[in-house]
């Protein structure tokens, strides 16, 4: 579904990332692991169109079979620093209605009541400014926001870094749940290989700025890649 070939990303004064050629497939639940450094929130850029101008960018990206997406329509985003995805003098729902106008869509009520209960949030949140919602309550309304429009590939970037183990597997629950019901490709970036090997179909293991290994949770032990075999050993440390 996603074809990446030869993609790079270079800094003035160094390659961020390295010749990255990689199919990632369709409707699946995909983890992007690597340590911090890596390159993983940069190819998410990267996808989005979203690298500074600061930096160069070579090779191409494919979106099934050439067809255009657009971000926010085709393509949903969850930033790790998920205050981003919001305008503090709008409410929740002034966001919601200015991307639906930013696409040409009309105005789901009943598909937003659906997503907050999902997630169990109060419909009255709705007519509330970013600030006046609790840490959880916004990132919960970013997730909304970012498949409001039944996007066909969703980026996740490190959204569990702050989150207590409950909340986790909540989180990650529901994000499984809808790539499952809806057939969508999500593409999860995290550094927690536990995560990764009980939510994902396939893992793309990062290092130094390129993709080092392709697994799935079962064939991960076998792999031959001395740095996957690191991460695996390591997992529980």
């Amino acid at each position: 579904m996603i074809q990446l070939h030869h993609v790079t990303v270079t800094a003035p004064t160094k390659p961020l990332l390295h010749a990255i050629t990689v199919d990632f497939p369709a409707n699946q639940f995909i983890c992007l692991i690597g340590a911090s450094g890596s390159g993983k929130t940069l190819l998410l850029k990267h996808l989005l169109g979203l690298v500074p101008e600061t930096l160069s960018v070579g090779g191409t990206v494919t979106f099934a079979e050439g067809e255009d997406w657009v971000r926010g329509r085709e393509i949903g985003y969850i930033p790790q620093h998920y205050q981003q995805s919001f305008v503090p003098f709008l409410t929740i729902k002034e966001t919601m209605r200015d991307l639906c106008r930013a696409h040409h869509v009309a105005y789901d009520k009943e598909q937003t009541e659906s997503l907050l209960r999902s997630f169990r949030l109060d419909i009255d949140l709705l007519d509330r400014l970013p600030h006046q919602l609790s840490g959880g309550q916004l990132q919960r309304m970013a997730i909304i926001l970012a498949v409001f429009l039944k996007p066909r590939l969703l980026l996740a970037d490190e959204l569990t870094t702050a989150l207590d183990p409950v909340a986790t597997r909540q989180l990650l629950d529901w994000l499984r749940n809808y790539q499952q019901q809806t057939a969508a490709t999500v593409l999860f970036v995290t550094h927690e290989l536990t995560h990764a090997l009980h939510y994902a179909d396939t893992l793309y293991i990062m290092k130094e700025g390129t993709i080092i290994d392709a697994v799935t949770p079962e064939t991960i032990h076998a792999s031959r890649h001395p740095y996957t075999q690191a991460l695996y050993t390591n997992r529980h440390l």
